[in-house]
């Protein structure tokens, strides 16, 4: 964090997750990885696609979450359902009658639901995890504005201490070992997401708990390199000034288009974008 980045607000508001992300005209981390994927594909996912169908990992890292970091609120928000013979119509008449019950809940099956359980536990039982969540703030929307870009900001991490320089972020995956999960760091973007956070809530150090979904379990604690820190850096600075550079000239790149504007980001003449394109072919080399 700048000297003139520690002089603006943060806004730190306990707010639903729905009522966070309402807020469209603050910029996520995840807005910035689609971003970098390209502007066109960014502005698809915040502004015309209609409907967002939640899928299974997230469905279970949500739950997870949950019953780590706020068990109370489980049961408000998901339910448990029995298994119905769907070939049937009674089954099927069963299971509508269920859905109709649940009332916006999301519904996890019973399998799921134990999955769920062994986690959780897992993480109760490791002890460092145990260290680094104990005193924090869980779910905390934080809101403030970028100073460079004047974009307005928005974070809600996992687990925010009020006692150490520290950011906790809960991962569920398939394999938690260090060589797997160091794959899943470059392919996810998770180094953009340490940067950005750390930086923005001051912060030195961002913990990932990754948490395997399957059993044994297991859960490991790990923080990126400096390399991986200042790669993550890098990339959120480059993707804040070119989303205002996006806004300001109402454009949204393709991808190869997005590859010479970031050639005249790198180079220092982003304005020259429009004139590099006009003598470009559009063709970009693999």
């Amino acid at each position: 964090m700048t000297e003139e980045q520690k002089k603006i607000e943060i806004r730190y508001v306990k707010d639903t997750f729905p009522e966070y992300l309402s807020k469209k005209d603050h910029v996520a981390a995840s807005d910035l990885k689609n971003f970098l994927v390209s502007p066109k594909y960014y502005y698809h996912e915040k502004y015309v696609k209609k409907q967002r169908e939640e899928q299974d990992h997230f469905r279970i890292g949500s739950a997870c979450h949950e019953l780590i970091l706020e068990p109370h609120l489980l049961k408000t928000n998901y339910i448990v359902s029995e298994k119905f013979d769907k070939r049937t119509k009674d089954g099927k008449q069963q299971y509508a009658d269920f859905v109709e019950k649940a009332q916006g809940k999301t519904i996890l099956d019973t399998e799921e639901m134990e999955m769920i359980r062994l986690m959780a536990e897992n993480a109760a039982n490791h002890r460092t995890m145990v260290e680094l969540i104990k005193d924090s703030h869980r779910e905390l929307s934080c809101y403030t504005k970028d100073v460079k870009t004047g974009l307005l900001i928005r974070m809600r991490p996992d687990s925010l201490s009020q006692t150490k320089s520290t950011i906790t972020d809960i991962k569920t995956c398939l394999d938690s070992s260090k060589v797997k999960f160091r794959k899943d760091v470059y392919s996810y973007g998770y180094s953009l997401s340490a940067a950005y956070y750390c930086d923005f809530l001051g912060r030195e150090n961002y913990v990932f708990a990754a948490i395997e979904k399957k059993a044994p379990y297991q859960v490991a604690l790990y923080v990126c390199n400096d390399e991986m820190m200042e790669y993550g850096r890098k990339q959120y600075r480059m993707g804040l000034d070119l989303l205002k550079w996006s806004y300001d000239n109402k454009y949204w790149c393709d991808y190869n288009e997005f590859e010479i504007l970031k050639e005249c980001y790198e180079l220092g003449y982003p304005e020259k974008f429009f004139e590099t394109l006009n003598d470009s072919q559009l063709i970009s080399i693999l």
